[in-house]
């Protein structure tokens, strides 16, 4: 009978064993450890190798691309410069290597094989996978991949009662974030690991990884302040040097005004709109308690009407005070077979939305009202999630020739939301006695619509 000791050639750092240990115990493994941080090495030679040899089967070892697992595993050198498949993987163990497909096939227990394989899965190449049997999967840089990986590989798992190791460095609040912080709710089935450079020592104390080293880096222009906190100290909050709000809204959460906020019926709810027809409309609902402004919930859908929209308001049963919309909704548009054409405001109207117009600012203004704004605001965890992610990630254009943000608003997903709350934030700002349309041109608008208030006209709402 082989006998072979593993894993092989691998003395796991004291913060690594427990990794290990919570494997053997059953559990699927997501780790958030900082770039340098050893997860490929641990997770191959600590975990994948060892399953391999001890179980017969077939074993997924998943990279966003197909050259970064070349780069890391089938080609790649530990920081001492010794070949990865050559120094931990026994030679006794290995039947075949094949380089064109990267699949090594090793001896298990029984007499048996088990083969590892390494894939890349990004630009839809996950499909291949589908089908295929697995008793364990390794999904590395996990952020980096499209969310469908996973319904890719679970039902495999489900099948073989397999295990999972999601690894990975962060990368903006996407669906690795949600599925990491998920997994931590469940610690009877899951291990769920955060390390920063603050967290791993080798074993004589010393960090794998510096301050120094870091500082050198941002220092030398190789990388931001910001791109240093999601790398090194597994910062969730990608992009915060770039986006307009979200160093507040993490300050927000941290302070725990991010919370259970539910519908309080003793207060009217205001909303806030921002309209769209291919783009998404945004729509915010606030309660004003005391002081405190009390987002409780937030909207977003697609190609949608105001009939739609009126049935949404009803169904959430709230008391409503006011609707606030942008000043673009007195702009008119033909529906159907009118013949004159009617403001969206009247459209509105006809199904029963009756809407105040926001007052016409500057984007600069409208985002100082927002930030003069956020520190008397508390947000509901669960139906204003959304929204929240959107306010995180509300930024600006990153010019990648002169690596820098610019200070053009980047208009994608996140952009309506942070419109509607620009919105929320005027309308507030000027009820409360703040003159947020400071501007010589913005006065004259203002002036122009109150004008047009007083003979009457279709904009009186």
């Amino acid at each position: 009978m082989l006998r072979v000791r593993l894993p092989h050639n691998i003395n796991p750092y004291p913060w690594q064993r427990p990794i290990i240990g919570n494997h053997q115990l059953g559990k699927d493994v997501w780790l958030n450890i900082h770039r340098r941080g050893g997860k490929d090495l641990t997770s191959f030679a600590g975990i994948a190798i060892p399953e391999a040899a001890e179980i017969p089967g077939t074993y997924h070892y998943i990279f966003p691309l197909l050259n970064q697992g070349r780069d890391a595993i089938w080609e790649g050198k530990d920081h001492k410069g010794n070949d990865i498949l050559e120094h931990y993987v026994p030679k006794e163990l290995v039947l075949h290597r094949d380089n064109a497909d990267m699949k090594l096939t090793i001896r298990s227990s029984d007499s048996k094989t088990s083969v590892i394989q390494i894939f890349g899965v990004n630009n839809g190449q996950y499909e291949k996978l589908r089908g295929k049997p697995a008793n364990g999967v390794v999904l590395s840089e996990a952020s980096r991949m499209e969310k469908k990986v996973l319904e890719v590989i679970n039902p495999m798992l489900i099948a073989t009662k397999g295990w999972k190791v999601v690894q990975s460095t962060p990368n903006g609040q996407n669906w690795y974030y949600d599925a990491f912080y998920l997994a931590m709710k469940n610690t009877t089935r899951n291990f769920c690991m955060t390390a920063t450079i603050d967290d791993t020592y080798d074993h004589n104390g010393n960090p794998i990884v510096t301050r120094e080293m870091v500082e050198a880096q941002i220092a030398d222009g190789i990388m931001t302040e910001d791109e240093a906190q999601q790398e090194y100290w597994c910062s969730f909050q990608q992009g915060i040097e770039g986006t307009y709000i979200g160093k507040q809204m993490q300050e927000i959460e941290d302070n725990g005004r991010i919370e259970y906020l539910p519908y309080d019926p003793n207060y009217l709810v205001d909303t806030y709109w921002d309209l769209g027809v291919g783009d998404p409309v945004a729509i915010w609902f606030v309660q004003q308690v005391g002081q405190e402004i009390r987002f409780i919930d937030f909207e977003e859908a697609s190609g949608t009407t105001f009939t739609y929209w009126a049935r949404i308001l009803q169904e959430k049963g709230y008391l409503y005070r006011k609707h606030y919309a942008p000043f673009d909704i007195l702009n008119r548009e033909g529906v159907g077979k009118e013949e004159t054409a009617k403001s969206r405001l009247a459209h509105a109207k006809d199904v029963g939305i009756i809407f105040h117009v926001t007052p016409r600012a500057s984007f600069e203004n409208g985002l100082l009202a927002i930030r003069g704004l956020l520190g008397l605001c508390r947000f509901d965890e669960k139906n204003c999630r959304e929204g929240i992610r959107h306010l995180k990630l509300w930024g600006k254009v990153y010019n990648k020739l002169e690596q820098r943000y610019t200070e053009t608003e980047k208009h994608d997903i996140h952009s309506h939301a942070g419109a509607a709350a620009r919105y929320a934030a005027i309308n507030i700002r000027q009820a409360q006695g703040f003159d947020v349309l400071k501007t010589r041109e913005e006065k004259h608008f203002k002036n122009v619509f109150r004008r047009k208030r007083s003979y009457g006209s279709a904009m009186s709402v």
